[in-house]
């Protein structure tokens, strides 16, 4: 598990950690659709979730046949994130979207305090 404060400069760092961590040859084939994906899930949880007032956003990697990433944050402001319909001329909110698209699960767990939103890679 790794922490990170909830800020957009933490987008790369979030990149990084993702890279270390599945840096093992055996991961080669999910290691960019992971780097995609947590980057997607923790740019939401810093832009709608109470942890962008100055909280932290925390990213737990597990390896069980498949690669699980949860994204925890503070919870949300107004609701929970959900895969939306968007127009062609829409410049946001594809990001559930794309993990929808390549992930082999995904969802969304709300705590009394926090939001996990997560994803699986098959192997």
């Amino acid at each position: 598990m790794a922490s990170f404060p909830a800020s957009p400069e933490q987008v790369s760092k979030v990149r990084a950690f993702m890279r270390v961590t599945l840096g093992d040859s055996c991961f080669k084939a999910v290691v960019e659709d992971a780097e995609l994906l947590a980057t997607e899930l923790v740019t939401n949880s810093i832009r709608y979730s109470r942890s962008r007032e100055g909280g932290e956003v925390h990213v737990v990697i597990t390896v069980d046949g498949e690669v699980r990433v949860k994204v925890i944050d503070d919870g949300p402001d107004a609701s929970v994130p959900v895969v939306g319909a968007l127009g062609p001329l829409d410049v946001s909110g594809r990001g559930l979207m794309l993990v929808q698209a390549l992930a082999s699960r995904f969802g969304v767990r709300l705590g009394e305090r926090s939001t996990t939103t997560w994803f699986e890679l098959d192997l």
